[in-house]
């Protein structure tokens, strides 16, 4: 039409920027619990979502260690001795761990009884003379039953893991969701993200067939998570500075109950305008 005008308007695609992390960079605390600062902010801009897309863990906590517990085996024989085994601190699969205590419970002198495993199925802690044993952290992860006098025990879905999952927290991150985070479990809390401790494929088996389940060996694996989940941002407030905390099921730090010396990780963040 005569005189009319086609007023063109040039649309911006919201902009996205990356915040990395790396736990080596903290200023204060350890890798399970620490705080970053810098003299400046750490980001800045008008965002409104941030969201974690990817976490490589450097997991280097034995699942055998004096710290969680894990690391004594006790049995009483029948009209003998008793005997408590305590292994090396280190990283150990289930059938690791069984001939490491069959090879002490052996090497023990006045007991009154020799020790083996019967390979199975289903795979056996055995002995010459019927025997208890004492309930401890690791004759929980094996799956023995406590406290029965007998000469076999069936090793029962032993699963040697000191954690299942462990999530990333950082109040000063999740402060504004409003969308809050809900779990099955009685300890809960607004979280990063949550790091499964299981692999991407089919685990290897030991020699008595049991899977070498992710924690057994020390790892270093990249994990992305797509979707991530996305929180609320408020646009007009910096990030300032970071704590970050890693805790187990239970709720507490991973690092009150083992030995985090030589745990390490990094993390990526994506905030986005829109």
């Amino acid at each position: 039409m005569s005189g009319d005008r086609i007023q063109r308007v040039q649309i911006r695609q919201p902009a996205t920027a990356n915040l990395m992390v790396d736990s080596a960079d903290r200023t204060s605390g350890s890798a399970d619990s620490f705080t970053i600062q810098k003299n400046n902010s750490i980001l800045n801009g008008f965002f409104h979502r941030i969201a974690t897309t990817e976490v490589v863990l450097d997991w280097n906590v034995p699942n055998i260690q004096a710290t969680y517990g894990s690391n004594t085996f006790t049995v009483a024989v029948t009209g003998g001795g008793t005997a408590t085994i305590v292994l090396p601190e280190g990283f150990y699969t289930v059938a690791e761990t069984l001939d490491a205590i069959v090879a002490g419970l052996n090497a023990t002198s006045g007991i009154g009884a020799t020790f083996s495993i019967v390979a199975g199925p289903p795979v056996a802690l055995t002995s010459t003379v019927a025997f208890t044993v004492t309930a401890t952290t690791l004759s929980n992860m094996l799956g023995v039953e406590p406290s029965v006098a007998a000469a076999r025990f069936v090793i029962i879905k032993p699963d040697l893991r000191i954690y299942k999952y462990i999530d990333f927290l950082s109040p000063q991150l999740t402060y504004n969701q409003d969308l809050k985070d809900g779990t099955t479990s009685s300890k809960d809390s607004n979280s990063l993200c949550r790091w499964y401790f299981a692999w991407g494929q089919t685990p290897d088996l030991d020699t008595y067939g049991f899977p070498i389940l992710q924690g057994y060996t020390q790892f270093v694996e990249r994990r992305l998570f797509n979707p991530p989940k996305q929180i609320r941002w408020e646009n007009n407030m910096p990030v300032g500075q970071l704590s970050f905390q890693l805790v187990g099921p239970d709720g507490q730090l991973i690092g009150k109950e083992t030995d985090v010396t030589f745990l390490d990780w990094l993390m990526t963040l994506q905030v986005s305008e829109d």
